[in-house]
């Protein structure tokens, strides 16, 4: 039995991926989609969350079926949207995810770059800017927005979102401020649904940027804390990148935060080469959870 199907025990909990995929960035995206869509049939994840899910800025509109779930924002979709070319090459393996895609902001001058959900379940998606008011157009600005999915895994309602949030001196606080007043908003007046938050916070553990989170209002925990036993390395970061460029230290930036309902039983770093391969310059988090009322 692989490592990643003993992550699978147990059948009443969820499986969640959350994954920085840098994606088309550099001339592998092919690769990445057949590396990524492998791992994700093997596994069969209920939930998956995506940040730097990328599409060009010159290629055609999609032709999207019933799987995509639009969130409030109306956004093109286009035919190398790297959430959709995933979700196409597991329909390929016979695997279907229900899935939704919010554009955030412009990336390496080329790219509308955006974060996604996937779900074995329908998705009601919604999406919302965290940016400033000063700062909120997608083109000019390096505007972050929060992706929200309520949807069900292993007969539970959950929401799940995916972020991707600046750095700490480039409006982190801001954004995240104005993220736990949205969430706490959908929360009072939607449907109540225990929160999974994921993505790339980029706030390195233990700094005051993760002292924020783990302070909010939102009473959220940190699945690494909570998690019974770990798989892998602690980093999700290995060295230097885009971002970080003169920080070669390993770094623990990327997170699943969780209602503190939910129990963690197992904690894994993914996509490292060890546990799948590396298909990011970023490696993936895999939690196996399940909510103390499904027992």
């Amino acid at each position: 039995m692989s490592e990643g199907k003993e992550l699978r025990e147990e059948d009443d909990a969820m499986k969640i991926l959350t994954l920085n995929t840098y994606s088309w960035v550099e001339n592998i995206g092919e690769q990445q989609i057949h590396d990524l869509a492998a791992k994700i049939a093997e596994e069969d994840y209920d939930l998956v969350a995506l940040q730097e899910a990328n599409q060009t800025f010159g290629a055609y509109q999609a032709v999207l079926d019933g799987f995509f779930c639009p969130p409030t924002t109306d956004q093109e979709i286009k035919a190398d949207n790297f959430a959709l070319r995933l979700v196409e090459a597991l329909q390929v393996k016979d695997v279907e995810y229900y899935w939704t895609w919010a554009f955030t902001h412009v990336s390496y001058g080329r790219f509308e770059e955006g974060v996604a959900l996937l779900s074995k379940q329908p998705l009601i998606a919604e999406d919302h800017s965290v940016a400033p008011v000063a700062a909120s157009d997608p083109v000019k600005d390096n505007v972050r927005r929060i992706l929200l999915g309520l949807t069900e895994a292993d007969g539970q309602l959950v929401k799940l979102v995916s972020a991707h949030y600046n750095w700490w001196d480039r409006g982190f606080i801001d954004e995240w401020q104005k993220t736990e007043a949205l969430l706490q908003a959908s929360n009072q007046g939607h449907t109540k649904a225990p929160l999974i938050l994921c993505g790339d916070f980029n706030q390195p553990a233990e700094t005051a940027g993760y002292q924020l989170i783990a302070d909010s209002a939102l009473n959220l925990v940190d699945a690494y804390q909570i998690a019974e036993t770990h798989r892998g390395g602690t980093a999700t970061v290995p060295g230097a990148i885009n971002g970080w460029n003169d920080s070669d230290t390993p770094k623990r930036i990327d997170y699943i935060w969780l209602d503190p309902t939910f129990k963690v039983s197992e904690y894994a770093v993914t996509f490292d080469g060890k546990n799948g391969p590396v298909v990011s310059d970023h490696f993936g988090i895999t939690v196996l959870a399940e909510l103390a009322e499904s027992k």
